[in-house]
Formats: C-alpha cells, sequence, structure tokens
C-alpha cells in the first residue's frame, strides 16, 4: 500500500460492506487470540495487540454516529481515523471498516465531496484503482481546490508510473496544500524517472525536521528521503531517515516494512526480528519476519512462515489479490519456489510499479532463469532512466556520481 498522507489538517497552519459492518461491531467487542506458540522464553512478546486502545480512543466517536447517521462531520472524522488506523497498522480491514461507516452517505444525493475523496482512497488502498480514480473524478468537480484530490490521484498516477498525470497532479498541490507537499511529491515521481540524484538533494535540501509539521507529513518526506538514498546506495543515510520517521511514529507499518527490508538485504537478520518482534498481527511486517527468521533457520522463523502461509490461505478464500507483490516475496524468499514468485510478481506488475513491484518482479525473474522476462524489465529501465543500487544491474555513472556527492 502506498502512503497518501492526510492533507485535512492542513500543513501546520496551511454482501461485503455490510459484512465490514459486521466485523466492526466485532472488533470492539473483542480482540483475535494469537496462534497458540511456545516462545523460547518467558518474556518474548508474542503480540502487539495496538487496535484495542485504538478503537476504545474511538469509541465516543462511533457511538455518535450511530446515534446520529446523518452527522457528516462525525461520520467523516471516524472514517478518516480508520483509514489512518489502517495505514499505520498496514490492516485492511479497518478499510472496510471505513467503507461500511460511509456507506450510508454514499446512497445520498448528491453525495458529499469528502465522502467520495474518503471513499476513493479507500479503494485505492484496495487497489481499486480505476474506480477510485472515478470517485476522484467526481470530487474534483465538486471543489477543485481540495488538496486530498490531487494527492490521492498523484498517488495512482504514480503506482502506475504514469509520469505526466502524477506531475501535474503533484503541481496542483503547490496552489492547493503547501510547496513542501508538492515538492516531496514531485520528488518522488522524478526520482524513479531519471532524476535520483538531484530529486533526493533537492528534497534533502528544502526539507527541516520540524516538530510544528503534522506528524503524517513529516513520516511521509522522511520515508521518500530513505527511499532515495537506498537507491542511491547510501544506507547508512536511508537509515538515518527511517529511524527518524519511526522516532515520529514508531508504528507506522510502512516505515517499519522499509526499513526491516533494508536490514535484511544487510543480512541484519536479527536486527530486522528486534524491530518487528511482537508485530506479528500486521501481514505485511509478518512477510518480513518470516524472511529474517528463515534466513537464520530459525523455530521461530518457521512458525512466523507457517503463519503467514495460513493468511495467504485466507486471503485466497476471501478472493483477496490486494497483496500479491508480499506473496510474491514469500514464494521466491521463503518458499524458495521462482516460478510461482515470478507468475505472482508478473501479476502485480500489470496493476502497479514502484521500487518495490520492479524489485521482486526483477529478482524472481533471474532466480527463474526468464530471461524473457529480464528483457521487459530492460526495456522499461531503459525507457524510465530507473537508477536502483539495490538492483543487480550494470552501474549508471550519473547515479554513481550523484550517489558520491549525496553522501559529502
Amino acid at each position: 500500500m502506498s502512503r497518501i498522507p492526510d492533507m485535512s489538517a492542513g500543513t501546520g497552519g496551511r454482501g461485503r460492506k455490510v459484512r465490514a459492518l459486521l466485523l466492526l461491531t466485532i472488533a470492539w467487542a473483542t480482540v483475535a487470540a494469537p496462534a497458540p506458540y511456545l516462545p523460547a522464553a518467558d518474556d518474548t512478546v508474542l503480540e502487539q495487540v495496538a487496535a484495542r486502545s485504538d478503537l476504545d480512543r474511538l469509541e465516543p466517536l462511533r457511538r455518535r454516529v450511530q446515534a446520529n447517521p446523518r452527522d457528516l462531520a462525525a461520520t467523516l472524522q471516524l472514517a478518516q481515523s480508520l483509514l489512518e488506523l489502517g495505514r499505520a497498522a498496514g490492516d485492511p480491514r479497518f478499510t472496510a471498516y471505513a467503507e461500511s461507516t460511509l456507506l450510508p452517505w454514499m446512497a445520498a444525493t448528491p453525495i458529499p465531496e469528502p465522502v467520495l475523496v474518503l471513499q476513493a482512497t479507500a479503494l485505492q488502498n484496495q487497489h481499486q484503482f480505476p474506480a477510485a480514480m472515478a470517485l476522484l473524478d467526481r470530487a474534483m468537480q465538486l471543489n477543485p481546490g481540495d488538496p486530498q484530490v490531487w494527492l490521492t490521484r498523484a498517488t495512482i498516477f504514480s503506482l502506475r508510473n504514469d509520469v505526466g498525470n502524477a506531475r501535474r497532479a503533484c503541481a496542483r498541490l503547490a496552489r492547493t496544500a503547501d510547496v513542501l507537499v508538492a515538492l516531496t511529491c514531485l520528488s518522488g515521481i522524478d526520482s524513479r524517472n531519471g532524476r535520483l540524484g538531484t530529486s533526493y538533494m533537492t528534497l534533502r535540501q528544502v526539507y527541516a525536521d520540524d516538530e510544528r509539521l503534522p506528524a503524517a507529513l513529516r513520516v511521509w518526506t522522511l520515508t521518500q528521503l530513505a527511499d532515495m538514498a537506498e537507491r542511491l546506495g547510501d544506507d547508512d543515510a536511508a537509515q538515518r531517515y527511517f529511524r527518524s520517521a519511526l522516532r515520529v511514529a514508531p508504528a507506522d507499518s510502512f516505515s517499519l516494512a522499509a526499513y526491516a527490508d533494508l536490514l535484511i538485504r544487510a543480512a541484519r537478520y536479527r536486527e530486522a526480528i528486534d524491530l518487528l518482534r511482537g508485530r506479528e498481527a500486521q501481514d505485511n511486517l509478518l512477510l518480513r519476519l518470516a524472511i529474517a527468521g528463515h534466513r537464520l533457520q530459525s523455530a521461530a522463523g518457521a512458525h512466523w512462515a507457517q503463519l503467514y502461509a495460513d493468511r495467504i490461505a485466507a486471503a485466497q478464500r476471501d478472493g483477496d489479490t490486494v497483496h500479491i507483490r508480499e506473496q510474491a516475496r514469500f514464494a521466491l524468499e521463503v518458499q524458495q519456489d521462482a516460478p510461482r514468485a515470478l507468475a505472482l510478481a508478473e501479476q502485480n506488475w500489470s496493476s502497479q510499479r514502484e521500487p518495490a513491484d520492479l524489485r521482486i518482479y526483477w529478482r524472481a525473474a533471474r532466480a527463474a532463469g526468464a530471461a524473457a522476462h529480464e528483457t521487459v524489465l530492460r526495456q522499461w529501465l531503459s525507457a524510465t532512466h530507473y537508477e536502483d543500487a539495490t538492483l543487480e544491474l550494470p552501474a549508471r555513472t550519473p547515479a554513481a556520481s550523484l550517489a558520491r556527492v549525496a553522501r559529502q
């Protein structure tokens, strides 16, 4: 899932939905117990269940919406909070809870513009990009000055690497949101299309971590900088940015997963496990635990791998195809099934093309000895001028020189 920070708070002064509604009611009443597992030590943390306290915090708001379903302000606040919980925890159930909250308003005539935007965000989280874009088009007609519309549009275009439309959407943010928001948005796009070094240096020079900035904006910008530094080959800088992001939002699932990927790539498996231990409830973090544990050939790793395999089976029973990229990584890095990993990675590549999507597709193709797939990716790399030091590619002189400058 791509990160979409909430712009609603400004920048420092500037047969499925019904089931989801039932699940939301259950979630407020109980927390699922972890699978039986005997830890190696009595003080081992089995799982951190942050959702319980978060749901408790939202309980008064939920009761307010339940008592008055026509309270639009409360409905929007509850749906937005649920989406933020799902984004931070990497838990798709909260997206379904948010959709259930919005459901009565989606039947209204006309549908309020903020409802369209939040519903589009929920659909984007589920990789239903055409449906999300259709709602954003309607929202844009109602309120062309809403920055969340343009940021969500930019995110979807970026996922598809539709550079022209993504840049235009980012540019609108300079007028509707904030220059830093627009610059972070543009830098992310340009860094994947031949301007990695310059995008990184520009954003690094402009950004000053300030506690007065909204936390979501700080974490978004810091993780963008970390991603660029990593692709430039500067793991030390990337690590500093990831740690800064986690100081702002210690439980942010996106930052935890990305930092764990860096640690795993550097064969720092125990550090990755220490970072994520106890967060098995989040599928994307459980995957990293399974990979790191597998590399160490540990009993805990086998346990995590079985948990993740069970969740894949459950997702397949539900027809959930959102996390195909993660399933491809599991097939390649834990199950060591390169043909299956390649099939999943190719399927994922057809819908989104972020750095993580490219990495798993490239590595699965190489592991499977699939020269035709490697050729397809090399042609894409040549056309986009994409640069990434984490890939086993011939050195590109511009990126190498810019990486040296960036480390100075």
